[in-house]
């Protein structure tokens, strides 16, 4: 059991440095939105999810 926990929190660090690294990407390549444009894509993108789950 403990084996399968230290995967999972392996699985979980991994996805964070890509979530992370794609960031930084974003960043350096200046991909960036103002922080009232980042709401409003994350409302946009949380609906368009909801809405294909129906």
């Amino acid at each position: 059991m403990g084996i399968d926990i230290d995967m999972n929190i392996n699985q979980n660090n991994k996805s964070l440095l890509r979530m992370l690294d794609r960031g930084i990407d974003d960043m350096e390549a200046e991909r960036e939105l103002l922080l009232d444009e980042a709401f409003e894509k994350i409302t946009e993108l949380r609906n368009l999810r909801r809405n294909a789950r129906v």
